[in-house]
This record gives C-alpha cells, structure tokens and sequence, in this order.
C-alpha cells in the first residue's frame, strides 16, 4: 500500500486544505479512507503506529512476529517494507527499514535527506554494513570518530541478537550531539517519530491529552463537548492522593505509571510534566513541576441542569470517545499527524461532520494533518474533502488489498457535482462489501426471498 499526500494539480477546490509550509510539493492536510469490513484499512493504521513502535522503542515489537502477510500459502520468509517520507522544520527526510517479520530481524534500513537531490544520511544492510559516506564528509574529526565507534557497537550488538534494532533509534534517541554537529540529523529524524505522529486505534485511547494541563484550556473543551449536544457544560479537575491511585488504576498500569514519571522527571523548576490515563471507567491525569511531588486528579463533569458532578464512567461512549479527538483540536503543535482508525465509532454522522469541520477549520494556518479510515459516508462529499483527500482499499480475491485515490478515477466519473456517497454505496468506484443475501438465506435454510 501507498498513501500519497500531495496535492493533484487537477483539483481546485478547497485550495485551503494545502498545508501552507508544504512549498512546491503541495502536501494536503487530509485522507480520508473507505472501504469494506475486512477490506485492509486498519492495517494502514497498524502498519504506522508498528512502524512508530518500532523506532520509540529501537527494535521490532515481538507482536509483530505474526504480522507477516498470510495469505494463500504464507509468506514467513518474504521481507516487509515500512517507508514513510516526512518534514521536521526546514528537513524533509525518508527513512525507512525491510524486515522479515516472522523472525523479528532487520535486513536493511536507510534514511535519506530530501532536498534538491536525494541524499543518503546512511544506508545499512543487516548487520553487516553502514554507510554514512556524506556525513562522514561534513563532520569534523571527532564526531568522525565518534560515528565510526557508534555504527560498529550497533553492528556488533546485532550480529550477537536477534538482529531486530534500529540504527535510527540508536543514534538518534540514546546518543547526544551538538545542534551544530551533522550527526545531529539522527535525533531531528528520530524527533518525528516521538512527537510529530500520534495514532489511535479503533479501541483505544488518545495516548496523550495536552488539554488536560491547564484549567482555561478544559474550560474550551467543556464548551466544544457542549457544542457537540453531549449535555456536558462544565470539567474539573479532583485532587487524589498519589496513594490513592490503586482505587482507580491496575496494578499493572500504576508500576508502567510511576516508571514513566520517573523517566520523564521534569529537568527545570519551571517545566511541567502531564501524563493522563483513562479506559472507559476513569480518567486520571499525574502532573509533575520541577522537582515538586508529583500530583495526582481524576477527571469530573458537570452536566446542564445538575447540581452533581459525574464520574467519567457515566459518559456515552460517544462522549467518551470525543475526548479522544479534542487533542486534533487543542493541540500546541503546529505540525502533527493524527491518524485515527474508524473516525466515526460511536459517533452520529453530524458529529463526525462537525469534528472534520473544525479540524480544518483550527489548522487552516499550520501544518497539522489528519488520517482516518471510515465507513461514515455522509462526509463523502466535494462540501467536506477535495477528490484526492478520499481513498479506497478494496480487497483481492488472494486476500491482499489495494490502496487507489478518488482521483485515479476520471473527472466524469467523480465530477465536482457528482453525489459521491450515492456512487460509492452503488459500487462504482469499489471498496464496499459484496454481499450474498441468497448465500446466507440458503445457510438459514430461509427459502427464496
């Protein structure tokens, strides 16, 4: 699969979905993508948020040592490709590694700086070889050196292991240089992967919520959950007792809980650390400044009408599931990819409207992007995305899928006043179920309909 997100030169509508620090490469702000149950859309997703696990943690997840493609006979022993180009700053990069995932080992891995020619920042062939011949012609002598010891320590470890690692993360997380070293590259690259892409899976939580810090900031989302007819008027945060934390955390998660407070311990008086934690029973959030104890609440509601606050576990799942996606809208950072799986869940159509809406609306300036799979067809329209935000995964009659645009399709099949929704669930630019009523009426033993 391929997702491409540049602009096509034949679309002129909704000009305000290029993000504007894209230059000539015109990258769009959106993709929206359909297709049927078991077509192969939340594998787009699981192939980003495994390839981002991956290099947070410097090696191949061993979950994803079943992850391989099996259909028909299995392919245990073909490589798998994960590549994705994208943009810290002034820096365009393309990184990427191949894998053969049934035995958890890296065969190759590369990473590119793309400016008016493709250069190699370094190349790496399993753990045999790495070449950083450009980098090695920029550095001085001693960050020559130091670069040399670094790539063969990485190779050695992984002749004698598994061969999972990754050199980007290698140098890039648990190394350090100067801001004027060239070896420098390696953290701003790793630097996307920890904080420029943030995905949620269809049943799981937003892994952060920079919202929950400040009370004037919870006081917008409260009027944003109101303005979505959920009966929430007002949030506050609960004060809790650190030793309190058993009531409303496993276990498991509250020893994961104090080890990410200690290894993210605020380094200056004046640098708060926010770290949130909910399932659909509680949502907890521990803030920590400077050296200061750390601080534990628990997240109150107040609805229209009622004098009584409530505990999150009294909230819909479609309010709960909002929270999820108020950090697409309050987020600080100008220049984040949200990838979101089955936008839609839980949601009345209007509402997935009106959070499309106002994510394109509030990042109209900045370079912030979304991703998202969906079976909502009501935002299938030219009023909500351009022809070539929507995509399609449809799937093979050998199990495999593909990945194709709306706009591969020609202008008279998806002209610009074309009823895009009416089309699709007609079938014709694919991607939808193909049903058998007379199969399953037979199986029920139901007779002729």
């Amino acid at each position: 699969m391929t997702l491409e997100m540049v602009s096509s030169a034949k679309v002129r509508k909704l000009k305000g979905h290029v993000c504007p620090s894209s230059g000539g490469a015109k990258v769009l702000r959106n993709a929206v993508v359909y297709g049927g149950n078991a077509a192969g859309k939340s594998n787009l997703v699981k192939a980003l948020a495994f390839m981002r696990a991956s290099v947070l943690a410097g090696s191949l997840p061993q979950e994803g040592i079943r992850e391989y493609c099996r259909c028909g006979g299995g392919l245990a022993g073909e490589e798998t490709t994960f590549d994705v180009q994208f943009q810290v700053g002034d820096s365009v990069f393309d990184y990427g590694f191949t894998c053969v995932l049934a035995e958890l080992r890296v065969t190759s891995e590369w990473l590119y700086s793309l400016g008016d020619e493709p250069e190699a920042v370094f190349l790496r062939e399993g753990s045999d070889s790495v070449s950083c011949d450009a980098l090695v012609s920029v550095s001085a002598d001693a960050d020559k050196v130091r670069l040399g010891v670094y790539t063969e320590d990485f190779l050695h470890e992984q002749a004698s292991s598994t061969g999972s690692g990754l050199l980007l993360t290698y140098m890039g997380k648990a190394r350090s240089f100067s801001e004027e070293s060239p070896l420098s590259v390696f953290r701003r690259a790793f630097s996307w992967f920890a904080s420029g892409i943030e995905v949620i899976g269809a049943g799981q939580a937003a892994p952060s919520t920079e919202y929950y810090a400040e009370s004037s900031t919870l006081d917008q989302v409260a009027e944003v959950l109101s303005s979505f007819d959920t009966g929430v008027s007002g949030l506050r945060k609960e004060e809790v007792g650190m030793d309190e934390l058993e009531k409303y955390v496993p276990t498991e998660v509250l020893l994961t809980l104090r080890e990410v407070l200690r290894a993210n311990a605020p380094k200056r008086d004046d640098e708060t650390f926010v770290l949130t934690v909910r399932n659909d029973s509680f949502f907890l959030g521990v803030e920590r400044t400077g050296a200061g104890e750390p601080r534990a609440t628990i997240l109150k509601t107040r609805h229209e009408g009622s004098l009584l606050d409530f505990d999150f576990h009294d909230e819909s799942d479609g309010t709960k599931r909002l929270f999820d996606f108020m950090d697409i809208l309050f987020t600080k950072s100008e220049d984040k990819v949200f990838v979101v799986d089955e936008l839609n869940r839980s949601f009345h159509p209007m509402l997935t409207q009106q959070l499309v809406s106002l994510f394109n609306e509030v990042h109209s300036n900045d370079d912030c992007q979304l991703v998202f799979t969906t079976h909502e067809n009501d935002i299938m329209s030219y009023d909500y995305f351009r022809r070539d935000e929507i995509w399609f995964v449809e799937r093979g009659e050998d199990g495999t899928s593909r990945l194709y645009p709306l706009d591969d399709f020609a202008a008279g099949e998806a002209r610009s006043d074309a009823r895009l929704n009416k089309k699709y669930l007609e079938g014709r630019y694919g991607g939808v179920p193909v049903i058998s009523a007379s199969r399953a009426r037979a199986a029920l033993d139901l007779g002729e309909a």
